[in-house]
């Protein structure tokens, strides 16, 4: 081959090399960010920025000897990993994987790997062939040589192309404010398509290893609001008989839509469909909470009703700050016996030490379920063994006491052998997904039974508050009934609060947020003595009506007198959990 042959050759393998990376760095923007490929048409903006990105990334390989070019694999294969891993991340928590979650190997194990593939999409195949066709299209083309005719000249030239056409992006999508554009995180996914691949890197990499201390005025600015704009009372007009034990049920996924639904005639959850009934006095039920997790997800919900803050919105707060200190809900339980028992190894979410830091005096894990021997009693299913458990533990908790108890069963994926078979995983009027969700809901909905049958026979029942909350949401009913998440309402990602065995009833049907069941606990409980009311409102008290979500900061319900301040609690809620030696609550 003569030499402007290899040349051309070179060039050609390096274009398509940048052909595949941009196409896959603009699949992900289109997948995560900017509505499906469906609007593949309609994103020449993203088009530009992918292309200049992918310029940029690998314009090193004219710069290393011809050797070792072969190097360029490893940013392709690397990359090609990146997009693929984001995409699965963001259709279970709506935003981009920080940083830090890629060091979190502790919680790599079967259920992760089985949720991961639950998550893959045929799409996914955009991002993933291309790069398969480009390896065969280099093999056919082995033997060929990459000498350059002006090695010098090529770095330069892409450089500047690349640089050039970063630059005009600001002009394609009409925004040339490139402080805002650069400088300011609106989410990750939204960072990374308006400014692509490299930029994010940067913005988000200096993001997150930046001092996190607070300034003066900062601490300054937090002490006034929590002192000046938090609830203060400490009357306990709520609860007639103190000193109650606490059950608190952290249930995983746990939608409101299943309680009360029958399938074939036969009720799904017939317990919860009993405590929430009408006649049932001594229940507060609210089935419109609006979840308010972020990457820490099922974590993000045991830090919000254990301290009654709000998680971070760009990390894992249990990991990144899980050692505190933080009020929480056994420390307003002064004097209790806290015990909490999870069906996943504690240090799966850092849990070993933030059960610690919420106050716990014993965490069993699934080393403890195990080696008593639950698991096998009960062919591995998660709730059934945890329920076993703590019906032995039940007689050994010294009363008052706080038992927080975080179930499995409800997690993805939802395929078979995930619970005993039964009628709901044989009916014909459900989909596949539908029928598997709902299977494990009423297994664990029988496990809660037990656990209530349990309190009744060792006749702690009168004297114990049972909590009910969800973690997240997970299958919109309106994605059973075949509606697109844009048709959803409250009534279809709602998830409950029912607290059994108060002085109080009530069915509150307005939303509410996951950060306002702090303080209705501290009313029910009747332990307002405690300084901290978190950063919600208890519903006994306040007229709640809406709730903010972290990923847009918009209001779900309706804006209130409250909204204000429900806003402000997710930046001070921030600058709590990173003043690390100077709280005031």
């Amino acid at each position: 081959m003569r030499v402007g042959d290899r040349s051309r050759y070179g060039v050609s393998f390096f274009v398509m090399c940048v052909l595949v990376a941009a196409w896959q760095c603009f699949v992900m923007a289109l997948d995560t960010q900017l509505g499906g490929i469906g609007n593949l048409l309609h994103e020449w903006h993203v088009v530009a920025i992918s292309l200049a990105n992918a310029l940029l990334l690998l314009s090193p390989y004219w710069l290393i000897p011809r050797r070792w070019r072969w190097l360029v694999w490893i940013p392709m294969a690397l990359l090609t990993l990146w997009c693929l891993m984001h995409m699965c991340y963001c259709r279970a928590y709506d935003d981009l994987m920080p940083w830090r979650s890629l060091s979190l190997t502790d919680n790599v194990n079967s259920t992760l790997a089985a949720s991961t593939l639950s998550l893959l999409r045929w799409q996914d195949l955009l991002v993933a062939l291309p790069l398969v066709a480009l390896i065969v299209a280099r093999l056919l083309m082995r033997g060929h040589g990459e000498q350059l005719s002006a090695p010098a000249v090529k770095p330069f030239l892409l450089s500047l192309a690349a640089s050039l056409l970063f630059g005009a992006v600001g002009y394609l999508d009409g925004d040339t404010n490139y402080a805002r554009r650069f400088l300011h995180n609106y989410g990750n996914r939204s960072y990374y398509a308006r400014n692509g691949l490299l930029p994010y890197a940067a913005f988000t990499l200096h993001e997150e290893f930046r001092s996190q201390s607070l300034t003066d005025d900062q601490r300054a600015d937090l002490n006034r609001f929590l002192l000046e704009d938090c609830p203060h009372y400490t009357d306990n007009v709520y609860c007639k008989v103190s000193h109650r034990n606490l059950v608190l049920l952290i249930v995983e996924s746990l939608h409101t839509w299943p309680i009360g639904m029958t399938v074939d005639g036969r009720e799904v959850t017939p317990v919860l469909n009993a405590l929430v009934d009408a006649d049932h006095q001594g229940v507060i039920y609210a089935p419109h909470v609006l979840f308010q997790t972020s990457h820490g997800h099922s974590s993000d919900a045991h830090f919000i009703y254990n301290t009654g803050l709000l998680p971070l919105r760009d990390g894992v707060v249990a990991v990144n700050h899980g050692d505190g200190p933080y009020p929480t809900l056994a420390g307003a339980l002064e004097g209790y016996d806290c015990r909490e028992v999870i069906c996943t190894p504690g240090m799966n979410w850092n849990q070993t030490v933030t059960a610690r830091t919420y106050g716990m005096d014993t965490l069993y894990t699934r080393e403890d379920l195990m080696a008593a021997g639950d698991f096998d009693r009960h062919q591995g299913f998660d709730d059934p063994a945890m329920t076993a458990f703590a019906s032995r533990l039940l007689p050994q908790l010294r009363e008052p006491f706080f038992l927080e108890m975080v179930t499995m069963t409800m997690h993805t994926p939802y395929t078979p052998g995930r619970v005993p078979p039964s009628w709901i995983l044989k009916s014909d009027t459900l989909n596949a997904e539908a029928r598997g969700y709902l299977s494990c809901v009423h297994l664990t909905d029988s496990c809660i039974g037990a656990l209530l049958d349990d309190l009744q026979h060792l006749g702690l029942a009168q004297r114990t508050v049972v909590a009910i909350v969800s973690d997240h949401t997970q299958v919109y009913l309106n994605r059973v009934k075949g509606l697109t998440d844009y048709q959803a309402t409250p009534d279809d990602w709602g998830i409950p609060l029912i607290v059994a065995g108060c002085d109080t009833t009530l069915r509150y049907p307005s939303v509410i947020g996951q950060v306002d069941v702090f303080p209705t606990l501290l009313d029910v409980m009747g332990v307002n003595h405690y300084g901290w009311k978190g950063l919600g409102y208890s519903i006994l008290r306040y007229p709640v009506a809406g709730a903010i979500q972290p990923r847009n900061m918009s209001v779900i319900g309706d804006s209130t007198a409250l909204t204000p301040h429900q806003r402000q609690a997710w930046s001070y809620s921030r600058l709590f959990i990173l003043d690390r030696h100077n709280r005031s609550y």
